[in-house]
């Protein structure tokens, strides 16, 4: 049975390590190494062999996922080089670091993947962009790598170049939503909600307009339409947002973010 093993198991790394044993335990063996005692014990209870080092997981696995922080990388890989070969798979989720930066730190000894998460992968409900350009990657190697995250989420085949719009729309994007909702909440506790209520009734219509937007084929403004009735409420209120511009300063939100993503990657 392969393993899978990952070097990191914080917030994110925890999350993918956990969902992965949770999904895919019939069919692969898991390890992890953190260097926080206290997050590796709650896999360790699912049957998450802990390993020592970063060493001895990347020894003793098949397929390594880097999930330790952007400027870790290099400490990381030159501490594993030496158990890394043409059998093992790397598949890094540290935002801002190339496949090329990546490929000249282990000296090409594996092929490898990056993959680009959002925080909803915390509850099972991520979105994961996954570059594949890897030269060296075949191609059963990568049906593997969309099969893994396929079972957390959806997963977008990306180029690497499409990484910081991805990021600057989807990474980013919960913290929008989140912004969005704790407007929803605020005018919920003006017209005297009280707040837990409010934030139950403004978690509940994201989740469902979610869900009818995703299993409905109608545009989107079809949908929003189909709320508004003629002198009613609701175009009321959509009027004021139109007014407002909430549209346009949503696309400007991700346009400025795009462009610091790409001053950050200079």
């Amino acid at each position: 049975m392969r393993t899978v093993g990952c070097i990191g198991c914080g917030n994110m790394g925890g999350a993918i390590l956990g969902g992965l044993v949770d999904a895919l335990g019939d069919s692969y063996a898991f390890a992890g190494h953190t260097r926080t005692p206290g997050r590796i014990a709650p896999l360790a209870a699912k049957g998450v062999r802990v390993k020592p080092d970063a060493h001895a997981l990347a020894r003793d696995s098949e397929i390594i996922i880097l999930a330790v922080k952007p400027y870790q990388i290099a400490a990381v890989v030159e501490e594993i080089l030496p158990a890394l070969n043409s059998d093992k798979l790397l598949i890094s989720i540290a935002a801002g670091v190339s496949l090329k930066r990546l490929k000249d730190l282990c000296r090409g000894a594996s092929p490898m993947a990056r993959c680009m998460p959002n925080t909803p992968a915390l509850v099972g409900e991520g979105v994961f962009a996954l570059c594949l350009e890897d030269e060296a990657l075949s191609q059963t190697s990568k049906d593997e790598v969309l099969a893994l995250f396929g079972a957390l989420g959806l997963c977008l085949p990306l180029t690497e170049a499409q990484f910081t719009a991805f990021s600057a729309l989807v990474g980013a994007g919960p913290a929008y939503v989140f912004e969005m909702m704790r407007g929803l909440v605020q005018a919920g506790v003006t017209l005297g909600f009280p707040h837990q209520q409010a934030r139950e009734l403004v978690v509940a219509l994201f989740a469902g307009s979610a869900r009818l937007a995703g299993e409905r084929e109608e545009h989107l403004m079809q949908l929003r339409d189909a709320v508004c009735s003629p002198a009613g409420l609701t175009i009321a209120g959509v009027n004021h947002l139109d007014r407002a511009g909430l549209a346009g300063l949503l696309v400007e939100a991700v346009l400025k973010a795009n462009t610091r993503g790409r001053e950050m990657e200079e």
